[in-house]
C-alpha cells in the first residue's frame, strides 16, 4: 500500500509501508479525516503512535506542527521502515522511537501526551492492556486517544474510564476519539 503525508510541512512525502500481511496501515482517506477531525495541532503538542508499524500517523503529528511524536513498535520489519521514514521526512530530531512490547514502551514516556492513536492488532486485547496503563498514569491525563477499532470488538470494558467523544464508521472499522473520564 502506497503510504503518503498528507499536509503541512513534508506534504506529499512518499513512505513506506509494511510488507507483512499482519500489518495494516492507516488509510490516507481515513486519517484525513482524523486529522481534520483533530483540528490545528499546537507546535508544543506531542503526539504517541502505539503499534506505529512505519511510522505514518506519528509523521503526520509532525508534519502538522507537532512538538514531538513517539513511536512504539515491536516488528523488527516495521521499525526498519520507519526509521527510513523519519530520516525521509527528516523528523529525527522529534522523534523517539520506543522499540519492543508496547507495555515496556509505555513507561518509558515521561513527559505529558497531548494525542494517542491506538492501532493494534484488532483481536489482541492490548486496547484494554493499553488503557489498564495509560489511564492510571500521570502522563495521559489531558489525552485525546483516537482508537481505529474493528466493529466486531467489544469495546465496554473501559467505557465507564472514558467518554466517547466522536465515532465515524469506514466500512468494517470505526476510528473513535476518547476523553479519560473525569
Amino acid at each position: 500500500m502506497a503510504l503518503r503525508v498528507i499536509t503541512g510541512l513534508r506534504k506529499g512525502h512518499k513512505l513506506k509501508g509494511p510488507k507483512g500481511e499482519n500489518s495494516r496501515p492507516t488509510e490516507d482517506k481515513i486519517k484525513e479525516a482524523v486529522f481534520n477531525i483533530i483540528g490545528n495541532i499546537e507546535e508544543d503538542e506531542v503526539a504517541l503512535d502505539l503499534f506505529a508499524c512505519t511510522g505514518n500517523i506519528g509523521i503526520e503529528f509532525l508534519s502538522r506542527g507537532a512538538k514531538k511524536a513517539y513511536f512504539s513498535e515491536i516488528d523488527r520489519n516495521n521499525l526498519t521502515d520507519m526509521e527510513y521514514n523519519i530520516i525521509h521526512t527528516k523528523f529525527e530530531n522529534q522523534s523517539v522511537i520506543l522499540k519492543g512490547d508496547f507495555r515496556k514502551n509505555l513507561m518509558q514516556i515521561r513527559e505529558n501526551i497531548d494525542y494517542v492513536y491506538l492501532d493494534p492488532p484488532y483481536k489482541s486485547g492490548f486496547y484494554e492492556k493499553a488503557f489498564e496503563y495509560m489511564l492510571d498514569h500521570k502522563y495521559f491525563d489531558n489525552a485525546l486517544f483516537i482508537v481505529e477499532i474493528d466493529k466486531d470488538i467489544d469495546f465496554s470494558k473501559i467505557y465507564g474510564k472514558l467518554d466517547l467523544v466522536y465515532e465515524k464508521k469506514y466500512g468494517r472499522k470505526y476510528i473513535r476519539f476518547y476523553r479519560e473520564t473525569e
